[in-house]
């Protein structure tokens, strides 16, 4: 028997932006805390971390640093997936939703500025494309079966894809003029 159709509520709508904020921060804070983890002096952003001197002393520094993120966000994602497989939650929704949606953007980037899992990808002797196409295939498997589970219907998705993209899109264009979040020598 399916669920009944999941309605979104105007509290849905209302926390799409916090969720999409805080996955964004949660995900730069894993770079961040990688870095600091091994010594380093760090800044982070609402779209971006980094070394405050720029270069890492190994490789294997730089890549723990680089998947942190990614690794973090489908830590979140996995979660999420917990949580829905035990009662419905549209907030754990959001967060896989949000997992997924990151990572395919991260992806759509890497065409011409190669991101997390596309710098691994590369560092590992593969195809830039490989792990995000694996990441994102993942935790595309876990939004469709949680919005199973949920009665989640196309045209919710396709609006919060909408709202999403639009609140993204605000972190990514806006960074700049927030600045830097937290800087630790």
């Amino acid at each position: 028997m399916s669920p009944p159709p999941f309605r979104p509520t105007l509290a849905f709508w209302l926390t799409v932006p916090v969720v999409t904020a805080l996955t964004w921060v949660v995900h730069e804070g894993a770079h961040f805390a990688a870095g600091r983890a091994l010594g380093y002096g760090m800044w982070m952003s609402m779209n971006r971390a980094g070394n405050l001197d720029g270069d890492y002393a190994t490789e294997a520094h730089q890549m723990i640093v680089t998947l942190a993120g990614p690794l973090v966000t489908c830590a979140q994602a996995a979660l999420a997936w917990g949580l829905l497989r035990r009662r419905p939650s549209s907030v754990a929704y959001q967060v896989l939703f949000l997992a997924f949606f990151m990572r395919l953007t991260a992806l759509g980037v890497s065409f011409s500025n190669p991101n997390d899992e596309a710098r691994a990808s590369l560092a590992l002797g593969m195809p830039w494309w490989a792990l995000p196409t694996v990441v994102c295939l993942a935790l595309l498997a876990l939004t469709v079966a949680a919005a199973r589970r949920l009665g989640v219907g196309w045209r919710t998705n396709v609006a919060l894809y909408l709202v999403v993209g639009a609140c993204a899109a605000g972190v990514v264009l806006g960074d700049p003029y927030v600045g830097r979040l937290v800087v630790a020598r």
